[in-house]
């Protein structure tokens, strides 16, 4: 008997340790998030972790897929967070911020000559904004810059973008939608909304500066939004500037995941953030 106990406990010593799943949700393939989450699967497989990243339609969806469980990891804009916690008050405890990722901005397009000039329009009866589809992180930033001023909420909003919907801005003074608003990576110059406005002299870029988005959210305890002005395009020789509102986007994590991995992922995003971005 003695032999017997003792072969089963050298046995189960020998069994290999397994790697703690981890469930990374991103965002569209081809996109920041997606690629991003690629990466960190790749550096937690290196930390004796089964890590994989799986694409999503964004902000939204990664916040429900790891408040429900499905997902252990997800990446979201700092204003889909806050606008989710708003609305789902219940599950919040079910998150944690772990850490930011990188910078994210909103940029909004209109006609030159068309309907809506300034900010001021952006918040009347006349805006008619596209702001890509429902449940995008443009979307939800759009609908959080109505929580904190609901003067924007004055005119109407579609859920629908593209660099077709951005020609037909530049081409029909007439057309259904006259703004297109978008969200991203300042540092990204290369990206093809903001290349299509820069090359269009029909199409031009609105400041956002309205004071009330610098609101603190109660829950987090800072400003969601801050005022920034981003490059827009390479090179010294160029006229265009912007003043927009930028905000962070973070690791969220669910509450119930491992102590340690968390704590590794901490470090990915800190201490050794350079492989995360090279």
């Amino acid at each position: 008997m003695k032999t017997l106990i003792t072969a089963f406990v050298i046995s189960a010593v020998s069994l290999p340790v397994l790697a703690e799943d981890v469930v990374i949700s991103t965002g569209g393939r081809g996109g920041s998030y997606f690629a991003t989450g690629e990466k960190l699967a790749e550096i937690l497989v290196e930390y004796d972790y089964k890590a994989d990243s799986v694409k999503s339609k964004g902000s939204i969806e990664n916040i429900d897929r790891v408040t429900s469980g499905e997902a252990t990891l997800g990446f979201t804009q700092l204003d889909a967070l806050a606008w989710w916690m708003g609305r789902n008050p219940e599950k919040a405890g079910n998150l944690k911020v772990l850490g930011n990722l990188y910078e994210e901005c909103v940029y909004v397009a209109v006609n030159s000559d068309g309907p809506i000039d300034d900010e001021g329009d952006l918040q009347g009866k006349n805006a008619r904004v596209a702001v890509q589809k429902r449940g995008s992180g443009s979307a939800v930033s759009w609908s959080y810059m109505q929580d904190l001023e609901p003067d924007f909420a004055k005119g109407s909003t579609f859920f629908q973008g593209g660099l077709q919907l951005l020609n037909e801005i530049a081409n029909n003074l007439d057309a259904e939608v006259n703004a297109f608003l978008w969200v991203s990576d300042p540092l990204n110059l290369d990206q093809r909304y903001l290349k299509t406005v820069l090359e269009n002299d029909n199409l031009k870029l609105l400041d956002i500066k309205d004071w009330d988005l610098n609101d603190k959210h109660p829950e987090l305890g800072r400003p969601i939004y801050r005022f920034e002005e981003p490059d827009v395009a390479k090179g010294l020789v160029f006229d265009t500037e912007l003043n927009t509102i930028c905000m962070d986007a973070v690791v969220v994590a669910n509450a119930d995941a491992d102590d340690d991995m968390l704590d590794d992922v901490v470090d990915v995003l800190t201490v050794n953030r350079g492989r995360l971005f090279d």
